[in-house]
């Protein structure tokens, strides 16, 4: 028995009433009802997916960031998941983000160099001081 069979045996008792005579999906054709089938199969997906990369994240920071004590500085932990979710590739050379939104990122650095405001010049040199 796996952990998911008695969430498909819950989800497989309540639809059961749905399509049957009298519920509510009955009035469907069956073609209509098979493509409303599979569209909730590949929503149910999209929805699992970014859970599991998550758990992911979370076991790859217990893992990595017990030794680091001291991470506690909320912004750390924003790079590190930065980095983790742009930067580190699996050996098929995606990253984290690329198998989540299913499309290649823009460049990381290209975004950080948008977000930065670069200070403008100073008016007048700096002033020596005066021995």
């Amino acid at each position: 028995m796996t952990a998911g069979e008695p969430l498909c045996a819950l989800a497989e008792h309540l639809r059961i009433p749905l399509f049957a005579p009298g519920g509510a999906l009955a009035e469907l054709s069956p073609m209509e009802q098979h493509q409303l089938k599979t569209h909730a199969a590949r929503r149910a997906e999209v929805c699992q997916r970014p859970s599991s990369h998550v758990e992911g994240r979370n076991g790859y920071l217990s893992l990595r960031n017990h030794q680091r004590c001291g991470l506690d500085h909320p912004r750390q932990w924003e790079c590190l998941t930065t980095v983790h979710n742009f930067l580190l590739t699996l050996p098929d050379g995606t990253t984290t983000a690329e198998r989540l939104f299913g499309q290649k990122p823009r460049s990381l650095y290209a975004a950080i160099r948008e977000s930065v405001e670069i200070p403008p010049a100073p008016l007048s040199p700096p002033r020596r001081a005066v021995r």
